[in-house]
């Protein structure tokens, strides 16, 4: 579909991240549930958009293939009718029989798209090859993330975004963490280490991330409470201890004797977590031969 020649291009904000909400011309746009998530998808689609067949199967999934695309066709008709009565104009291309677009004078700002863009080229660096212009941009990103995507929404292609996402915005955190314990900054530390841990709580690796930023912040007693947290967390949780190198961190930090510095603990925890794999490849090869060796008698 070719908008007319006379037609004003038309800029959505469409907000994802959190409570989502559907903005243009400075105002907020009624849509009902069915419509925002038909929106939603279109938005988060390449800029050519999505083919029918995809689009069908991931909103509809427990449908058969013939069902799911009548009943995007009737999705699609209702975005159409309501976009049509609340900004006066088309916004979705559906003439093709094939793939589904928003319209090419239609300039739309989708925030999770925009906080993957940001943060994906910073997140190729390791956080001590950070400069501070690349921490300005994590940090700018983090604030936007303001919630999951679509959090009340539990569609399959939701599902999946939601914890790419996730795991983006934990990176993020995580890459924070350690830039501010390099620079010595307690305080940053804290900030991003608590909003890390708040989303994954049981990952040692990240206590482990943040003991160390605490140590190169000259905080070995932070380092200690954040060992104590995650020590507590595994024990509530799951009825467990640390990781041995978990507590061999905790042992290095907290001798004091001036051994343990910044470089001797990354180095460390990279050995150990290094170790931890190979332990696990050599479980699985003499499984593997028990087996074996079992299928003989």
């Amino acid at each position: 579909m070719t908008a007319p020649a006379d037609q004003r291009r038309l800029e959505l904000q469409v907000h994802l991240l959190g409570t989502p909400w559907v903005g243009a011309g400075g105002a907020r746009l009624r849509l009902s549930p069915s419509a925002a998530t038909t929106l939603a998808l279109l938005a988060m689609a390449p800029d050519d958009g999505v083919s029918r067949t995809r689009m069908a199967t991931q909103m509809f999934a427990d449908c058969p293939e013939p069902v799911a695309r009548r009943r995007l066709s009737t999705a699609l008709w209702r975005l159409r009718t309501e976009l049509r009565d609340t900004v006066g104009r088309d916004v979705v291309d559906s003439a093709s029989p094939s793939r589904v677009a928003l319209l090419p004078d239609v300039d739309v700002r989708v925030d999770a798209r925009e906080f993957r863009d940001r943060v994906t080229p910073v997140l190729r660096q390791p956080a001590d090859a950070m400069t501070p212009d690349m921490a300005a941009v994590l940090e700018s990103a983090a604030e936007s993330y303001t919630g999951s995507l679509l959090e009340t929404n539990y569609d399959d292609w939701v599902v999946f975004e939601r914890d790419s996402l996730a795991n983006l915005y934990l990176a993020v955190v995580d890459h924070l963490v350690q830039y501010h314990g390099q620079r010595h900054d307690a305080a940053k530390v804290a900030t991003y280490a608590e909003k890390a841990v708040e989303l994954e709580p049981l990952r040692e690796d990240l206590h482990r991330h943040v003991m160390v930023a605490y140590h190169r912040a000259g905080r070995a007693d932070l380092a200690s409470r954040q060992f104590e947290l995650c020590r507590l967390a595994l024990l509530r949780e799951l009825g467990a201890d640390p990781m041995p190198e978990t507590i061999a961190l905790h042992t290095r930090i907290m001798i004091g004797d001036g051994s343990a510095t910044a470089g001797d603990l990354a180095s460390l925890v990279a050995d150990l977590e290094r170790a931890r794999r190979e332990v696990r490849e050599l479980a699985t090869i003499v499984e593997r031969a028990l087996d074996a060796v079992l299928r003989l008698h």
